[in-house]
């Protein structure tokens, strides 16, 4: 059992956390549902682990991440309008890196 702290809460998670798990990919594409929570609630400390709970339950990777969009994350992940626009911002801002190291990979 592991367990996620951040600012103020504390949810604890099943699943083996891998060794490449600790220390996160700087590609969003690549970061594991666990990844996703922690860096999402390091970037945004309004949002706590235990409002992003769907994604845990969905497994949502950093590459489905990138596809979400408000109306996935409202309707079909169902996190709470809120912690939904809280994400959808963090989504935007992730993209944007993605294009960034898209473009250092062409170079």
């Amino acid at each position: 059992m592991a367990s996620i702290v951040t600012h103020d809460s504390t949810m604890s998670y099943t699943g083996r956390i891998q060794a490449g798990d600790r220390k996160p990919s700087r590609d969003p594409r690549d970061w594991t549902c666990d990844q996703v929570v922690g860096n999402l609630c390091r970037m945004d400390r309004r949002l706590l682990v235990k409002d992003l709970g769907p994604l845990f339950e969905q497994k949502v990777a950093g590459d489905v991440l990138l596809r979400c969009s408000l109306d996935v994350l409202l309707k079909v992940l169902k996190l709470d309008f809120n912690t939904a626009i809280r994400v959808n911002e963090q989504i935007t801002k992730l993209k944007i890196v993605v294009r960034g190291l898209d473009v250092i990979v062409i170079k």
